[in-house]
């Protein structure tokens, strides 16, 4: 069982698919989970910005408590799915098409909703900017869509990304993911404030 308090979920990774990924993580000898509940799963949409607050506000009524529950449950199945595929693919190029989970993310997003939509634009100041914008629509109408959002992010990860650079934090019990976008792809830890700071101290120590 998770122990409280609870620290806010982590937002390192460079990739809602690796943030989705690391809701669950071991923070020293305690293991932290961000999606045990539906409120949680809700909850961390919004602020990994896969979902806004009027999008999900009617899941949080009793009506679709179960419904929500389910739909939790599928996505926890599913982060254990996707985790597996970015264990054995991450730090090499990612070539075959024909990977199970790739089927199932296939699968999940034709299943959602989606059209364009002429929309006004916010005004932003720029004279040359057009007043009205083509805007790309992913209705949800019922808790089983939020996977959907999760998928998208999956499959952008999975055709955008370069893999060689989608890595585990190397602190020694750290089950972080990031993708490294720094200059140079030196990256080796999920923040320098944490594992970083602990790996300098450890080395102080040992010397």
């Amino acid at each position: 069982m998770t122990q409280d308090p609870r620290p806010a979920p982590f937002f390192i990774g460079e990739s809602p698919a690796l943030d989705f990924l690391n809701t669950v993580a071991m923070s020293r000898s305690v293991r932290y989970d961000w999606l045990e509940s539906g409120a949680d799963l809700l909850d961390w949409l919004v602020a990994a910005g896969l979902a806004s607050e009027p999008e999900v506000a009617p899941f949080r009524n009793a009506g679709t408590a179960n419904a929500l529950e389910q739909a939790r449950q599928d996505i926890i199945a599913f982060r254990e799915r996707l985790r597996s595929f970015v264990d054995e693919v991450c730090g090499r190029e990612l070539t075959n098409p024909g990977r199970p989970v790739i089927a199932e993310i296939n699968a999940i997003l034709a299943r959602g909703a989606r059209f364009l939509q002429i929309e006004a634009t916010a005004g932003s100041g720029d004279p040359a900017a057009r007043p009205l914008a083509l805007v790309d629509k992913h209705p949800m109408t019922d808790p089983r869509d939020l996977i959907v959002r999760i998928a998208t992010a999956a499959a952008r990860l999975i055709t955008e990304a370069d893999f060689h650079y989608v890595r585990n934090c190397e602190g020694p019990t750290c089950t972080l993911y990031f993708l490294d976008i720094s200059k140079n792809h030196k990256r080796r830890w999920c923040s320098m404030e944490v594992c970083g700071n602990r790996a300098k101290a450890a080395a102080y120590r040992k010397r």
